[in-house]
This record gives C-alpha cells, sequence and structure tokens, in this order.
C-alpha cells in the first residue's frame, strides 16, 4: 500500500507499508520500531502486551509527552492491556491500538493535522 502526503514540516513521515516491511523517508524497516516526527527508534518497540514490570523502558516515551500513542498491534487488532492503558491516559496521552496498517494511516493522518504523535509498530 502506497501512502501519498508531502508536507515540509514532516521530519519522519511512513510512506508505505507492506507485509514484512515499513518505509520511513525512503528507508526500508524490517523490524519492530518506534516512530515520530521528530525520531525514530529502529530498535525500539513497545508491545501491547508490555507487562507492568517494564515501566522503565516506557517512561522515557511518555515523558515525551505525545498528544496520541498509536499502537499497530501487527496484522489484527489487539487490545492493550488496561493497566497501560491507564498509565497513559494518567499522563493526558490519548491511546488508541489497531492493526499496523491502519496505524500508519492514522500516523499520518494526526501528522498531517499537526498533532505530536508516537507510533509503536509491530511488523510481522
Amino acid at each position: 500500500m502506497q501512502i501519498h502526503l508531502d508536507d515540509a514540516e514532516m521530519r519522519y513521515r511512513i510512506q508505505a507499508y507492506e507485509p514484512h516491511q515499513v518505509r520511513i523517508n525512503h528507508q526500508i524497516y524490517t523490524q519492530s520500531l518506534m516512530v515520530s516526527s521528530e525520531a525514530i527508534w529502529p530498535d525500539v518497540y513497545i508491545p501491547y502486551d508490555t507487562k507492568e514490570t517494564e515501566i522503565a523502558t516506557l517512561m522515557p516515551f511518555i515523558n515525551l509527552k505525545p498528544q496520541i500513542f498509536v499502537f499497530g498491534t501487527g496484522n489484527i487488532q489487539r487490545f492493550l492491556e488496561a493497566w497501560l492503558q491507564a498509565l497513559f491516559y494518567s499522563h493526558g496521552i490519548g491511546v488508541e491500538t489497531m492493526s499496523t496498517p491502519a496505524a500508519c494511516r492514522t500516523y499520518n493522518i494526526l501528522l498531517a493535522e499537526g498533532r505530536y504523535v508516537m507510533a509503536s509498530l509491530q511488523i510481522e
């Protein structure tokens, strides 16, 4: 699926998603990753079923204060652990979960709206 949005303000824009890969700014990634308009973390992924013992991994991203955090959960939508959703809400961060293709589209739409969005994308 090709995704076309052109805006010079967007540093990290998802250009395409295909099974087993995502293309961001002409770079293909085949591993799960995190992305925002300001940074990309190719070796980091926050799974939808993160355990409470892993809060230390989450806090650097929560402290960046995105308006919305999008979880791409692979080929199918899976739901977040209740404590994880509550953690984001307690910091004033909206959270959405959806399949990774839908998360890529949603990320770009929110980015185009000028929202500070982060996405954790599971690549399967």
